[in-house]
């Protein structure tokens, strides 16, 4: 991946480097995606709205990004985008479309570094629960706590987005303590109960 924007401002975060696609592929339809900062913890981030992951280009720049995580050890923070509710949705509407998805969820479930998932007031969900599965943990802004079933140590709700950078500096610290392979079998334990529940 090649980079055009060094600084993309981006609150809360300090730092920034927007990277973009490479010459065999589109750039996808993302807020930002690329490298950033937070209280000195470094980050591979995509951030997304309503109209991101619908198209094949979006899917393999979330790939390319993820592996990029994976070749400079950090975490992958992924930032309103709604990846299971649009794979489970658009997975069968076009051959290109499901390998890409299929690609990027393989890569997401392997990838050895810690995954933390943000959904703010702007995200607008059906079911953040739903979502669960493709991370290690998950931050909701919602004043509306009771809406939620279950929450633990690695699902936090908070009231407002200025809690968000705290909640992640802790999340990172208590997962990165974790091995690889428990980040691996939790995950695969998460999406083993989504299924359930839905089925």
């Amino acid at each position: 991946m090649h980079t055009l924007n060094f600084d993309y401002q981006l609150p809360p975060f300090e730092k920034t480097i927007q990277l973009y696609g490479d010459r065999a592929g589109g750039q996808g339809d993302f807020v930002f995606a690329g490298l950033a900062e937070l209280h000195d913890d470094k980050f591979v981030l995509i951030k997304g709205h309503s109209n991101s992951l619908e198209q094949p280009d979006d899917w393999r720049r979330f790939l390319r990004l993820i592996n990029l995580a994976q070749r400079l050890k950090k975490p992958l923070l992924l930032w309103n985008l709604s990846l299971s509710s649009v794979a489970t949705n658009q997975h069968h509407t076009s051959l290109a479309l499901g390998t890409a998805i299929q690609d990027t969820k393989m890569q997401l479930l392997r990838i050895p570094e810690p995954v933390i998932k943000v959904f703010d007031e702007n995200c607008k969900l059906m079911s953040v629960m739903q979502e669960i599965g493709w991370g290690d943990a998950t931050i909701v802004v919602s004043p509306d706590e009771e809406a939620f079933e279950e929450v633990t140590d690695y699902i936090r709700i908070v009231d407002e987005s200025t809690e968000v950078p705290e909640q992640i500096s802790d999340l990172l610290q208590r997962l990165s303590k974790l091995d690889p392979d428990k980040l691996f079998a939790n995950r695969m334990a998460s999406i083993q109960n989504l299924t359930e529940s839905n089925g």
